[in-house]
């Protein structure tokens, strides 16, 4: 992808790469968080993270999570977990593609300097890539089954993800599109 590309930020995300053009491999929900700012207090004030996929995770509470009608309407539609992810300072996580989930929901809760980047191409030593850059409070479809990696600078990085029982084959992340629209 060269410098010339552009990207149309109305649904479906399109990026013109010049030669071809790639769908985005998030979406922007059009409905902003109702509870942004208190997953960030719960954060900020929670005593004990657990290990998970090498980041620091804490469940949040189906009654905080549940008050957003966003998630309400998800959690009836889907049996999903919500949880809080916290990446360390000056900290990259590779490059992957997640094992069994195919789709999942991301919000970004601090104003942190990251990046968090989706490959559209590659050959052997470099990656052509877009990258999602966090409205605030703005819910994002993310798809997990294209290569994605993060990297955070000087702070730590809070980002709240809404994990979906259904794996890669029961729920992609085109259905969960057509169903939020």
């Amino acid at each position: 992808m060269g410098e010339d590309s552009k990207i149309n930020t109305s649904p479906p995300h399109i990026v013109d790469s010049g030669a071809s053009y790639v769908s985005l491999p998030f979406y922007e929900i059009p409905v902003k968080s109702t509870i942004a700012d208190k997953l960030l207090e719960f954060a900020m004030s929670a005593g004990t993270w657990n290990k998970y996929h090498s980041f620091d995770a804490i469940q949040v509470p189906f009654d905080l999570a549940f008050g957003d009608p966003i998630l309400y309407m998800l959690g009836m539609q889907h049996k999903l977990a919500v949880g809080i992810l916290r990446l360390n300072p000056y900290t990259t996580y590779d490059w992957h593609v997640d094992g069994r989930r195919g789709v999942c929901i991301n919000m970004l809760l601090n104003d942190v300097k990251s990046h968090c980047l989706f490959e559209v191409g590659h050959d052997e030593a470099t990656h052509q890539f877009v990258e999602l850059k966090y409205n605030p409070k703005s819910y994002y479809i993310f798809n997990n089954q294209v290569p994605h990696m993060v990297t955070n600078f000087a702070q730590s990085r809070y980002l709240m993800s809404v994990e979906f029982v259904e794996g890669t084959h029961e729920l992609t992340f085109d259905q969960l599109i057509k169903e939020i629209k």
